[in-house]
């Protein structure tokens, strides 16, 4: 069976998604944002024909996703913190009969989709897979089926500079090697914003993101 890619979405409301960046640009903007980021990570994954499972966070009811996203494969994140959403999420791909399978991020519309495909690659060889994000965090991790383990996902500082590191000690001390991707980041703050904005790629590969950015960026310069 094909590895399950699982995304993990936010239904866009206002205070709710990209809560940094909303306080400096308003938390209206910040949803729109976040709304064009997801859109554009899909399309991208689409195109080289990755079909992507929807793991909402059900403080809004899945039809409210479906008729944002239309008809995807959803399944509902559960846990009482990030670690165990991830971990559960991860669980129940496996438990469907998935024997290897990816988690990411909803926030990365800039992120090469052939940086996913060539995690569905290394994990088809290592038992674990990460990338890091330049912020010391990582934006996606992997797992075999038969290596999964609650270790990394438990009790850790989440939204710190020293969670890869961290993550990387643990799966050590219990003798799993991950293959590490290239390093990349989320938008989580202005600065991360002005670098997807600067960058000539990201006009094909996230057109929506970056058209908005550049109607928001080009007001707040002119109101300054």
């Amino acid at each position: 069976m094909s590895c399950a890619v699982i995304i993990f979405v936010k239904f866009p409301v206002a205070g709710k998604v990209k809560t940094r960046i909303g306080q400096d640009l308003g938390f209206e903007t910040a949803a729109e944002l976040y709304t064009a980021f997801v859109e554009d990570m899909l399309h991208n994954l689409e195109s080289i024909g990755i079909s992507p499972i929807i793991a909402f966070d059900p403080f809004q009811p899945e039809e409210k996703y479906r008729d944002w996203l239309g008809d995807r494969h959803y399944i509902p994140q559960h846990g009482e913190n990030l670690g165990a959403r991830m971990f559960n999420a991860l669980q129940k791909v496996f438990k469907g009969g998935s024997n290897t399978a990816i988690l990411t991020g909803s926030d990365l519309p800039d992120l090469d989709p052939e940086i996913v495909q060539q995690a569905m690659l290394n994990i088809k060889k290592a038992p674990a897979c990460i990338g890091p994000a330049s912020d010391g965090g990582y934006y996606l991790i992997g797992f075999q089926k038969d290596y999964l383990t609650k270790s990394i996902f438990e009790n850790m500082e989440w939204s710190t500079e020293r969670v890869f590191g961290e993550t990387i000690s643990r799966l050590k001390k219990i003798n799993i090697k991950p293959a590490i991707l290239s390093e990349h980041q989320d938008m989580d703050t202005i600065a991360d914003l002005k670098r997807l904005a600067a960058s000539p790629s990201n006009a094909h590969r996230c057109p929506k993101s970056k058209a908005l950015l550049s109607t928001i960026l080009q007001s707040r310069l002119t109101q300054n």
